[in-house]
């Protein structure tokens, strides 16, 4: 009798070993899948910076103007504007405004003053956006008042004051965004966001900024 009781006691005990075991697994394995899941969400500002840059080989695949770009970019911005901003969300929409539809253009644009640099983290996510919307708003009627002869011309990578007042040294997005870089490689007074370790938070005007800085910086 006490053997048989001895059994029972030493199977209950197996099976509640076991299957304590079996739920620690599971909890590891969902541990380890949000883990890995919330490290594709995170990006440094160098691997933010080394993505973006990988972005410009398309341009060579691009046969349309600045101006049709923007407006795809117009579009994938209002395509993804209720997904979370990440470092990841803000490359993929650089790189599929290459392939995108587009935004018809809309005259009120001409209106459009060109935006002041952002206040990001003062500012809430709604406001974030509409920035970006009139920065790429501009762009695009800015663009379309230089016109073609503007475009064209040999020497405007030198500068170029619009119609509007804005000054230009840069007019497509593939030279933008290696200026913006050229901007914070030069910078001497590197912040805390651009510690090439550091994890950092992104916003909507993220590409307000290097749309800003890329096409002013000489």
């Amino acid at each position: 009798m006490a053997l048989q009781t001895f059994k029972l006691l030493f199977s209950f005990i197996t099976v509640f070993l076991f299957t304590n075991f079996c739920s620690a697994q599971k909890k590891k394995q969902h541990t380890t899948e949000v883990s890995t899941i919330q490290q594709k969400q995170e990006m440094t500002f160098s691997d933010f910076l080394t993505r973006l840059y990988e972005t410009i080989p398309h341009i060579g695949e691009y046969t349309n103007s600045s101006e049709e770009y923007f407006r795809q970019l117009l579009f994938q911005v209002e395509l993804h504007s209720n997904h979370k901003v990440t470092g990841a969300l803000l490359i993929k929409i650089f790189k599929n405004s290459f392939f995108s539809e587009s935004v018809p253009f809309n005259e009120k644009w001409n209106d459009l003053k060109e935006p002041n640099f952002p206040d990001s983290q003062k500012m809430s996510n709604h406001i974030q956006l509409e920035h970006l919307k009139n920065t790429i708003r501009f762009f695009i009627a800015d663009l379309r008042r230089m016109g073609h002869k503007t475009l064209k011309n040999p020497y405007r990578g030198y500068g170029v004051t619009s119609p509007s007042g804005a000054t230009w040294y840069s007019f497509n997005i593939g030279s933008i965004v290696s200026q913006f870089i050229s901007f914070i490689n030069d910078s001497s007074a590197n912040t805390a966001n651009t510690e090439e370790s550091k994890v950092v938070v992104f916003y909507w005007t993220d590409i307000s900024e290097i749309l800003l800085i890329g096409k002013g910086y000489e």
